[in-house]
């Protein structure tokens, strides 16, 4: 099943800026994709793909924690730009790459719609240590009940969404709420269930249902919920 982008912004930087691995030449350039969704969370694990338009030769690269891909592209190449995920294909069409002399590093925001409509959502009763996407035995327990409903309905997938209240670093609360869903559908994996089948995504503090400014609001944010799709 193909779909269609929801959005994709452009943003070109011809000049150096933040942490690359890869690094510009004269022939080539650093292209850093970030993937999310319509709201700016990121979307771990999603799937750049470039298919060049003369060789059709096709490069790809896994999002990051942070939604983040780097490629290096020819200057002046043109390419057939897809994004994957779940299964599912965003169509994003013809990505050109200037032809401009110097060194030069490209950032470019994709912007994806996973999953648009949720049969159920419920509170996970988890709880992880400050900062930290341990499982501790009380929670395998507590996650094993969704096994259970998983073994038994083998058609069921879910979406594991962590999230954080708004104490700390903003990008520290999102990687920290994505290790947690990562956590659990990690262990749910390890029991046999496929893993296309679950989604784990963080929210960091994007997404409150209580009062950060009271500690009872705060408890509440800090949450896993599990999303029935």
């Amino acid at each position: 099943m193909k779909h269609l982008f929801i959005a994709i912004t452009l943003l070109f930087c011809f000049q150096s800026f933040g942490q690359t691995t890869l690094q510009p030449t004269e022939y080539d350039v650093v292209i850093v994709f970030k993937v999310t969704d319509d709201k700016m969370v990121p979307e771990q694990g999603a799937i750049v793909r470039l298919e060049n338009m003369v060789d059709k030769t096709i490069i790809t690269d896994t999002a990051d924690i942070d939604g983040n891909t780097e490629i290096l592209l020819k200057k002046g190449s043109s390419h057939i730009l897809t994004v994957e995920k779940l299964t599912l294909k965003f169509e994003f069409g013809q990505f050109d790459i200037p032809k401009k002399d110097g060194k030069f590093t490209m950032e470019e925001n994709l912007q994806i719609k996973v999953i648009t409509q949720y049969k159920r959502t419920y509170r996970l009763d988890v709880h992880f240590a400050p900062n930290k996407s341990d499982l501790y035995p009380a929670a395998k327990k507590e996650v094993d009940n969704l096994l259970e409903e998983m073994r038994k309905n083998p058609t069921m997938k879910v979406e594991v969404a962590g999230h954080t209240d708004n104490v700390g670093d903003d990008k520290l609360n999102m990687q920290v709420s994505q290790k947690r869903a990562n956590a659990i559908k990690f262990y749910l994996v390890e029991q046999g269930i496929v893993e296309k089948r679950i989604v784990s995504k963080g929210y960091g503090e994007t997404a409150p249902i209580g009062d950060n400014t009271t500690e009872d609001g705060r408890n509440r944010n800090r949450r896993i919920e599990i999303r029935m799709f």
